[in-house]
C-alpha cells in the first residue's frame, strides 16, 4: 500500500471529513527534536505490509463494531514511547464508507528503533461493521543514514 499522506497532513483530492489527534508525553533529552515540525511530515521511503495474523485481535474488534480509531490502536499495540500522532481520513463525511488510519510514534524505548508507523485501511461492510483491508508498517532508525524517513529496513 502506498502511503496515502508523506510529507503532508492533506486530506486526498475527493475524500471528506479528516481527524487529525496528537498526544506529546514528555520527551526524553533530543528523541523528538528534529528538523520536521510533525511526525506527519516525515518522509515514507518504503512500508511493509503485515501479515492479518499480527492483527487478528484487531480483526474481531471490527467485525464487533469497533470505531477506525480504535481498531487502528488495536492494530499498533501499546505505546511506550515519548509522541505518537493519529491521523485519520474518511471517505464520506456523515457515513464513511472507508477510512485510513495512520498512527506515528516517535521516541520509541528502543536503542536503534526511534519511531514506528502503522498505516491501516478500512472499509465499511454490508451490516455497518468494519473490516481492515489493509496494513503496513515502517521504522524510523535512531542512526544510520537515514534517519529523515520511515523505510522498511531494519535499524542498526
Amino acid at each position: 500500500m502506498t502511503p496515502w499522506f508523506s510529507g503532508a497532513s492533506a486530506v486526498p483530492a475527493g475524500k471528506t471529513g479528516w481527524v487529525v489527534i496528537g498526544a506529546a508525553l514528555f520527551a526524553a533529552a533530543g528523541w523528538a527534536s528534529d528538523k520536521h515540525g510533525s511526525l506527519a511530515d516525515v518522509k515514507v521511503t518504503a512500508t511493509q505490509r503485515v501479515a492479518e495474523a499480527r492483527y487478528a485481535d484487531a480483526t474481531v474488534l471490527a467485525a464487533r463494531g469497533g470505531t477506525p480509531l480504535a481498531i487502528a490502536l488495536a492494530v499498533a499495540g501499546p505505546f511506550e514511547g515519548s509522541t505518537q500522532h493519529v491521523i485519520q481520513i474518511n471517505e464520506g463525511a456523515e457515513a464513511p464508507t472507508a477510512s485510513r488510519v495512520a498512527v506515528l510514534r516517535d521516541g520509541l524505548l528502543d536503542d536503534s528503533v526511534r519511531g514506528e508507523r502503522w498505516d491501516v485501511a478500512l472499509e465499511r461492510t454490508a451490516d455497518g461493521a468494519w473490516r481492515i483491508k489493509e496494513v503496513t508498517r515502517a521504522w524510523r532508525c535512531r542512526r544510520g543514514a537515514q534517519l529523515d524517513r520511515f523505510a522498511t529496513m531494519r535499524c542498526p
